[in-house]
């Protein structure tokens, strides 16, 4: 949690939305027991434009501007908590209901979630609401109304959360143990979807502004004597020429909240989901220069990577420890180590993907160019296009719903935004046949599950050759595969290496795919590169006992063959 906070107080767009939003709660509470006059109050000035004893006018009954405003902020603010509150907590149960349950109970709340959003929402509240509030019911009434109709978004979203941690094992614990369903639900599932209930809440928060704002604008909200800032513009609408002020206070503080309760929404979601950021550089040399340009470094040093001194820390822990590598134009370097070693993680400092929970330092050098503290828009003229990433999971690379060839044309347009979808759709069976996809053109209009996962694997290798790089990253890319795919998928990569010249970080734990491939081997161990040296010296004379050791666990075939008779 303290995480979350420092992530959300690091957020300068949502810090400034929350201090505005405090300051608008805060003036409502606490100003009118201050303010001399009350909203009911009758003055002689009708129509007054704003002066010093009145800093917002008066209306055409001479009733101050600013203590109509204070209580219709009271009101709408206080609707649109309540709308949150009771939306939430039907949304919350339902949603955890079905996505725990499943089945027909699933099916049944789904349904109904079809059914509400196919009712005119406003046009139901209007009448709903002039029902209870013509009855003596007021802000509770149209809160109650407004909150039965919008739940259905909180709803599918906690549904399709708790369908995917259903499966996981600490459910399975608690159901071992005894639990109740109820008391898994609520104890185990709920909080573990907290964070999106925050984030959905004060989106919604914003939204339950805006509606009962249109309501009391068309006459069905808050009712007179009572106010709030949707009739305060409903009142106004016919003086917007004559008497602004009447109109623009009010419209400009229900925009300002709406934008506000967003933008503190945007960084909540960043906060509590770190990978939404865009991006996330060596941090520590990001805060020295988060915008500066590419730095050139010595054009003698003709090495495509050059990684100097590169650390990477969580909190106490350090993943990876002051690691240094080169990788020459068209060389294969393949960086092996068990799991946990840092493979991965020194593969996705490299191109500015550290989860923000990391913090990075060290010099990372492309192609004479200093990488290190790049900001995003500046990140995206290398990534995809000079330096492309395979990473072990295709799943991760390729969209879900969108085709093959969608895919293909998208990643086109980052360079040429003027391709068409006949050239575009040329180039990708082009690179599909150059990894061996039979049917290319067929499989341009299948979406990734239509796929096999080498097939996918080579799909996402054909994506990274479509702007010839100058550098490939492939993390593990035969991870999962039976032998026979694996070898396919590395003649693949081969290819694409042959085709764009490219030089190649081969990131695996796999030594006998080492063999095959690479030109020089660093050997990682609990985040410290233990040996670098060529491939045949790795093989041939190990110096490290981590070496040694993870030689004699891989498979060898020794001796002579034996010719039959």
């Amino acid at each position: 949690m303290a995480v979350t906070v420092r992530r959300f107080l690091r957020h300068k767009v949502g810090m400034v939305a929350l201090g505005v939003l405090l300051i608008v709660i805060l003036a409502a509470i606490i100003v009118p027991p201050l303010w001399p006059y009350d909203y009911t109050d009758i003055t002689p000035q009708l129509s007054q434009a704003p002066s010093v004893q009145h800093p917002m006018g008066t209306d055409t009954l001479g009733r101050d501007l600013f203590a109509l405003v204070l209580r219709g902020m009271q009101q709408s603010l206080l609707i649109a908590f309540s709308v949150t509150i009771i939306a939430c907590i039907i949304g919350v149960v339902l949603g955890v209901t079905a996505g725990y349950f499943g089945s027909f109970i699933d099916a049944t709340v789904m349904r109904a979630v079809d059914l509400v959003l196919t009712l005119p929402t406003l046009a139901l509240a209007a009448f709903l609401g002039s029902l209870v509030t013509g009855r003596g019911v007021s802000w509770l009434g149209l809160a109650m109304v407004l909150g039965s109709l919008m739940w259905t978004s909180v709803a599918r979203l906690v549904r399709g959360v708790v369908l995917s941690l259903r499966e996981l094992a600490f459910v399975d614990a608690a159901r071992v143990m005894g639990a109740s369903p109820t008391r898994i639900m609520f104890r185990h599932l709920v909080p573990n979807v907290s964070d999106h209930i925050v984030v959905a809440g004060t989106l919604m928060f914003g939204v339950a502004i805006l509606a009962e704002s249109s309501l009391s604008f068309l006459g069905f909200g808050v009712q007179p004597p009572d106010t709030s800032l949707g009739l305060l513009v409903a009142n106004a609408q016919s003086a917007v020429l004559t008497r602004p002020w009447l109109f623009y206070f009010p419209g400009l503080l229900i925009i300002t909240i709406v934008l506000s309760v967003n933008y503190v929404g945007e960084g909540l979601r960043d906060a509590f989901n770190p990978k939404s950021s865009p991006t996330n550089p060596l941090a520590t040399t990001r805060r020295r220069s988060r915008n500066r340009k590419p730095q050139m470094r010595d054009a003698a040093n003709h090495a495509v990577l050059k990684v100097t001194d590169l650390s990477v820390r969580f909190g106490p822990l350090e993943a990876v420890n002051s690691i240094s590598l080169e990788i020459q134009p068209g060389e294969v370097v393949a960086l092996v180590g068990e799991s946990g070693s840092g493979k991965s993680l020194t593969g996705l400092s490299l191109v500015g993907l550290l989860p923000s929970s990391a913090v990075g330092t060290g010099s990372v050098v492309f192609a004479g160019e200093e990488l290190s503290g790049l900001a995003f828009e500046q990140w995206r003229k290398y990534r995809g296009r000079r330096i492309a990433m395979i990473l072990q999971d295709p799943s991760t690379t390729l969209n879900p719903v969108l085709t093959v060839g969608a895919q293909f044309e998208d990643s086109m347009k980052l360079d040429s935004g003027g391709v068409s979808r006949a050239e575009a759709r040329r180039r990708a069976v082009e690179l599909m046949e150059s990894v061996a996809i039979k049917d290319a053109e067929a499989r341009l209009d299948q979406y990734p599950h239509q796929l096999s996962g080498g097939m996918r694997q080579r799909i996402a290798i054909a994506l990274a050759m479509v702007h010839d790089p100058d550098l490939i990253i492939a993390d593990e890319p035969t991870t999962a595969l039976d032998v026979t795919v694996q070898a396919h998928v590395m003649a693949t990569l081969a290819v694409a290496r042959e085709r764009t010249g490219a030089a190649m970080l081969f990131i695996t734990h796999d030594l006998a795919l080492v063999a095959g491939i690479a030109d020089r081997v660093a050997v990682m161990h609990q985040g410290v590169i233990v040996e670098e040296s060529d491939v045949f010296s790795i093989f041939d004379n190990p110096q490290a006992d981590y070496t040694k050791r993870l030689l004699s666990l891989a498979p060898r075939i020794t001796g002579k063959a034996v010719e039959k008779p």
